[in-house]
């Protein structure tokens, strides 16, 4: 995802481009919002700009230093970042770059997870990387039905990243060491926890939805838990 940055940022980091890292950390970033794609970060995200301001949520993505943030590596932020949000892992570094922090997780049920990413790959095709790497992986032939492409996804864990996410995700820093874990399922009721957590005052926001909430998966997908027992696991008791 590209993330458009704030124009002043620019000329900020053009007169003070020091970078923040476990040396020089950063006091002022109240919240680390780590967005696992398809569990309501678009929405979230709008929520912390809505209530603190666009210029004080900064965007961790891929031309942000999603990279860097991950590994734990020194990167520049705002001065007035109080909020990081974006698709950055979570490592054990940001506890000393970061102190003042709150670390702030979403996880959705993960059959349902990677059904809405799948169609949402459907929906953009080329124009996201995820799809061309779907048509390097499966047969042409099974592109054309979502339901299709979840099951030789599932079944045969055909890209390891779409199917271990979680486990992926919680490798280095487990699920129980975020001050913050909220479901995708219970979004208003999570929302007012982090609000209350946070002293902000955050709104449900709902964008970037294609599906309904109140769509169900079809039977033959829901009979595949089992083989992505693993993730099930990590975010079971927090759905």
């Amino acid at each position: 995802m590209f993330y458009r940055t704030h124009p002043l940022w620019s000329v900020e980091k053009l007169l003070s481009p020091a970078k923040n890292s476990k040396c020089q950390p950063q006091l002022n970033v109240s919240v680390l919002s780590h967005h696992i794609p398809k569990t309501a970060g678009s929405s979230l995200r709008l929520a912390f700009e809505e209530a603190l301001g666009s210029s004080n949520v900064y965007g961790i993505y891929a031309n942000t230093g999603a990279s860097a943030m991950s590994k734990g590596d020194e990167i520049w932020l705002p001065s007035k970042a109080k909020v990081l949000h974006g698709h950055f892992k979570p490592h054990v570094n940001h506890p000393e770059m970061f102190p003042n922090a709150i670390r702030a997780v979403w996880v959705r049920d993960p059959l349902e997870r990677l059904w809405s990413l799948v169609g949402h790959l459907l929906a953009l095709k080329d124009k996201h990387p995820h799809y061309i790497l779907l048509k390097t992986k499966l047969p042409e032939s099974s592109l054309k039905l979502q339901e299709t492409i979840v099951r030789e996804l599932v079944l045969n864990n055909t890209i390891k990243a779409f199917t271990n996410t979680y486990s992926r995700f919680f490798n280095s820093v487990p699920i129980d060491k975020f001050g913050f874990v909220g479901s995708k399922h219970k979004y208003e009721e999570g929302l007012k926890q982090l609000s209350d957590l946070t002293k902000l005052q955050l709104k449900t926001l709902q964008v970037n939805r294609r599906t309904s909430q109140a769509y169900q998966l079809p039977s033959s997908i829901k009979q595949l838990e089992t083989h992505l027992h693993h993730e099930y696991e990590i975010v079971g008791d927090f759905l």
